[in-house]
């Protein structure tokens, strides 16, 4: 503590040297904050073609969050980076709007994955082709999440360093799934059907099909396992171990 008061004065005693540092450090949190932007490539793609000058938005971000430096913590730089992208006018179309929600909702998951991996990874838990049965209850990964946009986004998320930015997306309401199939793969988006989407949200408590049936208005037992299925096959809903058997 001693030495850091010591190297603290003599820098508060030669001005340009503290210039000198405290500009240098300013512009490692920039480089970093840039670095961050790779991870939610829509949003990165955005602001570069939006005609603002980046590195300014850059300054202005860092400054925003008190300069602090997250080093390796990419994936907090760039939960904040989402919000503060999110207020800017360029980002309000709603298309835009829409591309903050779900790379919103990709960063929240993959945050609280670090925290918390699953027991079981979808890759792991993926069946192939299911067959889900009426007595036993399922539950949802705790490696996904859904997210829905009002837009189109097809053609953005399959081509997202490099997507038409100007091109008109059709006014679509659409429900994604967001998973990261494993400990050292990145995060990815399925469309599933409205159906789909409020069955897995429902499964984040253990049902059976029968359950969930009144749930998704009345829907035959047979078709909710066939809703069931989609969502095994890709490892995102498990079948909760019977305690007798297990």
């Amino acid at each position: 503590m001693v030495l850091c008061q010591a190297v603290l004065s003599d820098y508060a005693g030669d001005p340009v040297a503290a210039d000198i540092t405290i500009g240098m450090y300013r512009r490692g949190v920039i480089r970093n904050a840039l670095t961050a932007l790779n991870l939610v490539p829509l949003t990165r793609r955005l602001l570069y073609t939006s005609g603002l000058e980046v590195s300014t938005v850059a300054a202005d971000f860092v400054q925003s969050i008190h300069y602090r430096d997250d080093g390796p913590n990419f994936w907090r730089s760039a939960s904040a980076w989402v919000a503060f992208l999110a207020r800017l006018p360029v980002f309000s179309l709603p298309c835009r709007q829409d591309v903050i929600t779900l790379e919103s909702a990709a960063i929240s998951l993959v945050r609280r994955l670090g925290e918390a991996p699953p027991a079981v990874w979808p890759e792991s838990a993926a069946l192939g082709p299911a067959a889900a049965r009426t007595s036993d209850r399922y539950v949802a990964s705790r490696a996904a999440a859904v997210a829905s946009s009002e837009h189109d986004l097809t053609p953005w998320l399959e081509n997202p360093m490099n997507f038409a930015v100007d091109a008109e997306l059709d006014l679509l309401k659409q429900h994604w799934l967001i998973y990261v199939p494993g400990a050292e793969a990145a995060h990815t988006y399925a469309e599933l059907s409205e159906r789909a989407a409020r069955a897995f949200t429902l499964l984040s408590t253990p049902k059976t099909a029968a359950e969930l049936s009144p749930a998704l208005g009345g829907l035959a037992v047979t078709e909710v396992l066939e809703v069931i299925d989609s969502l095994i096959e890709i490892g995102t809903v498990a079948r909760v171990p019977d305690p007798v058997t297990a």
